[in-house]
């Protein structure tokens, strides 16, 4: 059984600036802002710690973990404050499923073998997916998203995977998260995540990946 998750009532306005009807009722997809909120409702925040990996993405989901030796080794203490600006609505097959629109500010403290601690500074915009028919046992969401990143320096796992290369500061960011609660406590989740840095053939070429766990905080 999948639940709508109730929202205050919002004004015609934010859904003529959200680009759809305000009544948006008989429609199969339609966006509902998140607004009226008090307090820190919509927001969340997560910490985590991720080792600096050379596996692409396809190994992650074949289930291949290649943690990075040498120079380009090290951990990722990751910090997010996320905000849920709203949902969507989409009634399929007799369904509503209601995946959330968020907005992601994420700071890595960046502590690599060969060089002192550096930070990066990733900005996205994500959807997490969070109608699941097992949340009634293990409360779980997904999410993914796709931004900008800077860091202070150049990476030197970057620097080994393409030597030679011209390699950016700025990159595309990625970010993967799924988590896992108790459905007693929903908002007190797990976190395992994977933070993915390219230049997407405009920066440079090529990327990289780190995969880490974490606690995440919503309210």
């Amino acid at each position: 059984m999948f639940e709508i998750r109730n929202h205050r009532p919002c004004s015609a306005a934010a859904f003529l600036l959200a680009g759809v009807p305000a009544p948006c009722v008989a429609a199969s997809l339609c966006f509902v802002p998140l607004c009226g909120t008090e307090g820190l409702e919509g927001w969340s925040f997560d910490a985590g710690v991720a080792m600096i990996t050379e596996s692409h993405i396809e190994d992650f989901v074949l289930g291949s973990l290649n943690p990075a030796n040498g120079p380009g080794a090290g951990e990722i203490y990751s910090f997010t404050v996320s905000r849920r600006i709203g949902e969507f609505r989409w009634n399929i097959g007799g369904f509503t499923f209601t995946p959330q629109v968020e907005i992601p500010l994420n700071l890595e403290i960046v502590d690599e073998n060969t060089s002192s601690p550096f930070v990066t500074l990733n900005a996205s915009f994500a959807v997490r997916w969070v109608d699941y028919p097992w949340n009634d046992y293990v409360k779980t969401t997904f999410s993914m998203g796709l931004g900008l990143s800077y860091a202070d320096q150049i990476y030197a796992i970057d620097i080994v995977r393409h030597p030679g290369e011209k390699r950016s500061k700025l990159k595309f960011n990625w970010p993967i998260q799924l988590t896992l609660a108790l459905p007693e406590h929903p908002d007190h989740q797990v976190t395992i995540f994977i933070s993915h840095h390219s230049g997407g053939h405009i920066f440079d070429e090529g990327g990289f990946n780190s995969l880490g766990m974490g606690y995440r905080r919503e309210f």
